[in-house]
């Protein structure tokens, strides 16, 4: 590690033209190895490694889901809600959808994740959006329903802005 000050600066921390310029170790350059050189261009990597991993998606997805029902309906079992908890795995879930094509899912996951946070007490109402929502989400996958413009789409999200609606008045 090297530090170096301008010579001939004030020696009174913080004057002008007083400085220290710490070399930072490059940690991820030791695992790489020194020979190995950053990718020129990563796009072509990235769009390779995702072509690779959309087949295992849906499966994954699957298993995602079922998780994060299983967790709320063991809360549910319980009455003891981990809102934030939900949040996390909502979110999870449903910024992976997205890089996948399924927009809807992002977007439903997103108006349950703005949901979770204002909840108070966790009533049946309550309880029927939350799970309302987890289920468009597997179905919008399960369906194989991709981009946001389709009619079901919007039917979709209009039903569960009503719901939503029943639960604000």
């Amino acid at each position: 590690m090297s530090k170096s000050r301008t010579k001939g600066a004030a020696q009174t921390p913080g004057a002008p033209n007083q400085h220290e310029i710490i070399a930072v170790p490059n940690k991820i350059q030791a695992k790489v190895g020194a020979k190995k050189r950053a990718i020129e261009n990563p796009v072509p990597l990235a769009q390779y490694v995702l072509e690779k991993d959309k087949p295992n998606f849906e499966a994954r997805f699957e298993a995602d889901m079922y998780a994060l029902k299983t967790l709320f309906r063991q809360m549910q079992e319980t009455s003891e809600y981990d809102l934030s908890l939900l949040v996390i795995k909502v979110h999870e879930v449903r910024s992976e959808a997205g890089t996948f094509g399924y927009n809807l899912v992002t977007e439903i996951g997103r108006m349950l994740c703005e949901f979770l946070p204002t909840i108070d007490r966790v009533g049946s109402t309550e309880q029927m959006a939350i799970a309302a929502h987890l289920q468009a989400m597997q179905t919008v996958v399960s369906d194989k329903i991709k981009g946001q413009g389709q009619e079901v789409a919007r039917q979709i999200i209009a039903g569960l802005k009503m719901i939503m609606g029943k639960i604000e008045n």
